[in-house]
């Protein structure tokens, strides 16, 4: 039996039960010999600790999480731009959902060396507004805490007439390059660039790799002629882009319509 008689030896058990606990899944990491000198815990028993205000801090533990803390403070709260007001998300367009997808298409072309038609992200992933004051790194791990990365999708004009049926029927997400009115549930006026779109042409989509592997509402995504996935994370690219930015406001541009 595995005893904690002091709460400040909490955090080096769970370390300790982590990385035996994950034997078996990094052996590989290992040379043959080493394999075969390593053991696996197949079973613990393990005493209920209760954490309450009553309980005194370790010093070391303190001080060791301390140093970290005060750095990851200096990286968060480092401003990167200011707003000019509250940046919503919202449906069919919005604020958020405009900004963000701008940011994504413009940084994306980047990556692909070309311009990039359109940009569609998932409103769900665009977990908080933004504030009106200043920008932070951390407010960029607020808003997308996931670790999603840019990955460009190739279609041609057909399958860009279903996407835009399927965004009709989610009501809108977040876009850029694309423009179209949702009527009765489906797709009109709909425009790539200020272009009606071609059956024949093919058309570059930059979103996030999760769309691209099956979440969200859009199956159009999971079906691309070419593929390619960058190692550039979203957030990433939304806090280079922000940071040559002096300010961002609020802004809607009638790109859905219903």
């Amino acid at each position: 039996m595995m005893m904690v008689n002091k709460p400040q030896s909490l955090l080096k058990v769970m370390l300790l039960l982590f990385f035996l606990g994950s034997s078996t899944g990094c052996a590989s990491l290992f040379s043959p010999d080493t394999q075969d000198r390593m053991h696996v815990v197949s079973g613990f028993d393990a005493n209920l600790l209760e954490v309450d205000d009553t309980l005194t801090p370790d010093p070391e533990v303190v001080a060791f999480i301390e140093g970290y803390a005060i750095e990851l403070n200096r990286i968060m709260n480092r401003r990167i731009t200011v707003s000019r007001g509250v940046i919503e998300r919202g449906q069919p367009e919005s604020p958020l959902g405009n900004l963000t997808a701008d940011i994504l298409r413009f940084m994306s072309a980047r990556e692909l060396g070309q311009e990039v038609d359109i940009a569609i992200l998932n409103r769900g992933g665009l977990r908080i507004p933004i504030p009106e004051g200043d920008v932070t790194v951390g407010t960029m791990f607020e808003l997308m805490p996931f670790e999603n990365y840019i990955t460009l999708l190739r279609f041609d004009g057909r399958q860009i007439m279903q996407l835009a049926q399927e965004l009709a029927e989610e009501g809108g997400e977040p876009v850029s390059g694309l423009r179209m009115r949702i009527a009765d549930g489906r797709p009109t006026d709909l425009l790539i660039n200020d272009d009606r779109v071609r059956p024949e042409r093919s058309y570059w989509i930059a979103t996030n790799n999760w769309l691209a592997d099956g979440g969200g509402p859009l199956p159009t995504l999971w079906q691309p002629r070419e593929r390619i996935n960058t190692d550039v994370l979203i957030r990433d690219a939304f806090i280079e882009y922000l940071n040559t930015q002096p300010y961002i406001e609020p802004h809607t541009d009638g790109r859905i319509r219903r």
